[in-house]
């Protein structure tokens, strides 16, 4: 289906429209009437923007991805099925790699914007991993939390085959931050985590305020559902809500990793921070019949300060 009849199906009221993206492929836009707005490419169902109402991107994209068929899109959140890391799928899975079909948009309750995406199994999925299944992400924009920025994406899987298949599933986001040296995470501590750059040690977290200076590559296992990002050079915060999925990854390359990504640039590393969400440290069984679904929010607040409430960072007015 070419953009023109993508648009005739799909395109909402001025809010919601299909364009070209980079290289010719189609990406989704979402324009609020706040101003908030956000860019979903329907290769990899890959969400690359996320502007706040002052026009500022809350992510980081690099200027050395990718935007080419079979190739992952370096920022935005990647989507990581049924693969974390490596293995013997392409890196992280399948689904940032394929194009997905665009199957529903709607304009909700107090002007939100929604998108919904789906990947089925295909023989070009199945000669990679022989399982049969339906792949769902839904993306919304606004009205969450009383919030018109608010940005929620849920992802399904069902399992549609007659054979059970074990998967691990995360939303691979990169926040666009002022300066990685001068940004922490809240709400970790006390938390198992496995530290990847040290043999996959586990051990507890003991910092209430996780800082970087140096690469960073952790899982933490079974974590609070709530937690919050402080980026103290743009005196912000994001808030990170998270249903049905256990773990965070927290990861920056640094220096040295960075210089070894070739689709990412050599000096871009201060400028984001990943803190995934997903089933992560330890893989899920899904049985034929089965559905697993796992939602995550974000919203970004400048005019609050997070408290620690009901086992997770909330938000009061500072």
């Amino acid at each position: 289906m070419d953009i023109r009849e993508l648009n005739a199906r799909f395109a909402r009221e001025g809010r919601i429209s299909v364009v070209e993206g980079r290289n010719g492929l189609p990406k989704v836009v979402l324009a609020h009437p706040c101003g908030a707005a956000a860019e979903i490419y329907l290769h990899g169902a890959h969400v690359t923007s996320w502007r706040n109402a002052a026009g500022r991107d809350l992510f980081f994209l690099s200027e050395q991805s990718w935007f080419e068929p079979g190739k992952p899109i370096r920022g935005g959140i990647p989507v990581i099925f049924p693969q974390f890391g490596a293995g013997p799928l392409p890196p992280h899975g399948l689904a940032r790699i394929h194009s997905w079909t665009l199957a529903e948009t709607a304009i909700g309750r107090a002007n939100s914007l929604s998108v919904c995406l789906k990947l089925a199994d295909s023989p070009d999925t199945r000669a990679l991993w022989p399982n049969a299944f339906d792949l769902t992400l839904h993306v919304t924009l606004g009205d969450t939390y009383n919030c018109d920025n608010a940005l929620s994406i849920s992802m399904t899987a069902d399992n549609t085959g007659e054979k059970p298949f074990p998967f691990k599933a995360a939303l691979h986001t990169y926040f666009g931050v002022e300066d990685i040296r001068r940004t922490s995470v809240l709400g970790l501590q006390g938390v198992t985590l496995v530290d990847s750059l040290r043999d996959n040690v586990r051990e507890r977290e003991e910092r209430a305020e996780i800082s970087f200076d140096r690469e960073t590559d952790r899982v933490y296992c079974a974590a609070p559902d709530r937690v919050a990002i402080r980026d103290d050079a743009r005196r912000a915060f994001i808030a990170i809500e998270k249903e049905g999925m256990p773990d965070y990854v927290v990861w920056n390359p640094w220096v040295d990793k960075a210089r070894r990504m070739p689709d990412f640039g050599d000096d871009e590393w201060p400028g984001m921070l990943c803190v995934e969400t997903g089933v992560i440290d330890a893989p899920r069984e899904l049985r034929p019949g089965e559905r697993w679904t796992g939602r995550t929010t974000y919203h970004e607040h400048s005019t609050l300060s997070p408290v620690w409430l009901r086992g997770g960072w909330d938000f009061r007015p500072a």
